[in-house]
């Protein structure tokens, strides 16, 4: 089964350096799956690595839904790596693009 791996860092440069500090593996299915919550306090930023194993769509919030025909969240190609910047206590959503 395809998997997206979830890594967080707190106060991070442009690229995440050193250990995280949470980290998270989600199924990508046919159906939308949400993460558990980004660890933090109040709404402090954290920079996360999307790394997924499958071509995916994948959004965030505080009660995501990752959509198929991408109009609910942001493509990610399967061995390629994001970075992006969200608050403590979202979760990530994530479907299979097919």
């Amino acid at each position: 089964m395809a998997t997206l791996f979830i890594a967080v860092w707190r106060d991070a440069a442009e690229v995440a350096l050193g250990d995280p500090l949470q980290e998270i593996a989600v199924a990508i299915g046919a159906a939308s799956a949400q993460s558990a919550a980004i660890t933090g306090k109040d709404r402090q930023r954290n920079r996360i690595r999307l790394f997924a194993d499958a071509d995916c769509f994948v959004t965030w919030g505080t009660d995501p839904t990752a959509l198929t025909d991408g109009t609910a969240g942001r493509p990610l190609g399967a061995g390629n790596p994001e970075y992006f910047d969200i608050e403590a206590g979202q979760k990530v959503a994530v479907i299979q693009r097919l």
